[in-house]
Formats: C-alpha cells, structure tokens, sequence
C-alpha cells in the first residue's frame, strides 16, 4: 500500500459569524489588517473585522498593553506590515477566538489540495496536512479532493473502503488527519 501526502492551503481569509449589534448583520468580514496603537512602551494590537452589511468595525483583541520588548522584532514588524500569516495564524488560533469569542464560518473558507491523488480501486493511505487548524469537515475535504459527495464518501466509509480514525462525521481537518482506502474504492 503506497502512503501519499496532501497538503491544504488556505487561499481566502474565512468570515466570522456575528451578530451585528448596528444592523443585525449576521458576518464580519475580515479585513487582513492589525491596528497598532502605542501609549509609551505598551501597544494595544487588534484584528480589525467589519460587519458585511454596514461595515461597522469589530476588533479583536490580539495583545492588550503588552510591553513593546516582549515582541520578537519579526513579530512586531509583521504587525505593522499587516502580515497575511500572522492574520492566519490568529484566526485559526482556537485561543485567540474563544478570547474574542469570535466563531469563524467554516463555509467561508476558500483552500486547495495538493498532493498525488489516489487512483481508483487501487489501496492508499493518505495523510493531510495543514499549517493552521481548519474547522473544516476531513469528510469533506476527502469528498471534494476525490470527486464524492459527503454521501458517497459516508458509503465508502460504511462499506470498509474508506477508514478514518473515529466518527467520519465528527473529525475536522485540523492541523492534519489521515484517512486510509482499501483496494476495489472508487468515486
């Protein structure tokens, strides 16, 4: 059985699912910028969000009256630069959203695939990869890599052709999962 690697990458920010309180909007959507504000030596640094609707401003709180020394050089640069992987990295940061209770919309989230696919019938074992922990269903990942609907791939799932570790409906594709084909599979 041969093993093969993909790997996801993100291609679009994701939108978080709020509840405007100017509108009743129900997205923010995510700018890709940080606000840096300096009192002294200590910054206040937010993610800046804006409601889809009426475009009112929500940030999010990335580092409140950190001391400017405690920031890596790189770092801090970054933030100024309006870094797209300091902006992924914070949003896909479980942490960092529960902090600013900020849910992201998994169906928002725009990401391809890369790797060799599987050829029909034949045994594989696949392991994905991400560098940021994607809210996104491994089934469906799976489904839209190989052509299968999220049904086609649930019955590859009962019938013993496909094996994931746990419940197929309950696994997200993280910072990674590996799922395995058994010979005779096809989409």
């Amino acid at each position: 059985m041969q093993t093969l690697r993909w790997t996801l990458r993100v291609l679009s920010l994701p939108r978080f699912t709020k509840t405007c309180p100017h509108c009743g909007g129900q997205y923010y959507e995510n700018s890709g910028r940080f606000r840096v504000n300096a009192n002294g030596k200590r910054l206040d640094i937010w993610l800046v969000c804006r409601c889809e609707h009426c475009k009112s401003i929500w940030n999010l709180s990335v580092f409140e009256r950190i001391d400017r020394a405690a920031l890596c050089q790189a770092d801090y640069m970054g933030y100024l630069e309006n870094s797209e992987s300091l902006v992924l990295r914070h949003v896909f940061d479980p942490a960092f959203c529960a902090k600013n209770r900020a849910v992201l919309d998994p169906g928002s989230l725009d990401y391809a695939v890369s790797g060799v696919l599987p050829r029909a019938g034949e045994a594989a074992r696949v392991e994905a990869a991400c560098a940021y922990a994607l809210p996104i269903p491994a089934a469906g990942v799976i489904g839209r890599t190989l052509g299968l609907s999220l049904s086609g791939v649930r019955r590859l799932c009962e019938s013993g052709l496909l094996t994931l570790p746990g419940d197929p409906r309950n696994i997200k594709a993280n910072t990674g999962f590996s799922f395995t084909l058994q010979e005779g599979w096809h989409g």
